[in-house]
């Protein structure tokens, strides 16, 4: 049975939580001990390898990033030019992936009918295919910007993540699209970007 997860946070868990996914669950797990600097250390659950034995062929696989105005308490970067700069190294994963032969990027019809028949083949080690998406918008400094991440291949995006966004508002706060998230739904449409409503409130 081929698998495809809807949502997985790789980059972010190798670029901030230091995680090789490459590696197994296991092995990440035992390199974790002792260590308290985030929380659930030493309890991940998901790895290439491990999305391989499970025949999760093809992934939703997420940049986020989130900028926090300066009252909001939340976690996040202090701008959006950083905010757009920590996707874009995210993304570097991703590709560094690619080079690698772990990943390959889905972008059209074309590239997916031809991952999908590639995973019915006995080919022992195949790449996992993923839709790139942005969870949460703050990194888009300005709506020119959604043209740049669609080049790169950005297939869906949530407006909002958690708390008040430049975009929307997102969960655990209230408030809705503002202009500016009104102008950003106009360029999603207009490129023919999936629209991830998960987080907005």
């Amino acid at each position: 049975m081929f698998i495809f997860d809807a949502h997985l946070d790789l980059s972010m868990n190798a670029m901030e939580w230091n995680r090789d996914l490459t590696r197994s669950v296991e092995d990440i797990r035992k390199g974790e001990q002792g260590m308290t600097d985030k929380p659930d250390r030493g309890n991940n659950t998901v790895s290439l390898d491990a999305m391989r034995k499970g025949n999760i062929g093809l992934c939703m696989a997420t940049q986020i990033a989130r900028y926090v105005h300066k009252h909001n308490a939340l976690p996040g970067w202090k701008s959006p030019q950083q905010a757009w700069a920590q996707t874009q190294g995210q993304l570097a994963w991703y590709k560094s992936m690619e080079d690698a032969k772990e990943m390959v990027q889905i972008t059209n019809k074309t590239q997916l009918d031809a991952h999908l028949e590639l995973w019915k083949t006995d080919k022992e080690k195949k790449p996992i295919g993923y839709l790139l998406s942005l969870e949460g918008a703050d990194s888009i400094i300005d709506v020119s910007y959604l043209q740049r991440s669609y080049d790169q291949g950005l297939r869906a995006i949530g407006p909002a993540h958690y708390g008040p966004g430049t975009y929307a508002h997102g969960t655990n706060s209230s408030g809705g699209i503002g202009t500016k998230g009104r102008n950003l739904l106009k360029e999603i449409q207009r490129l023919g970007i999936i629209l991830d409503v998960t987080h907005l409130c």
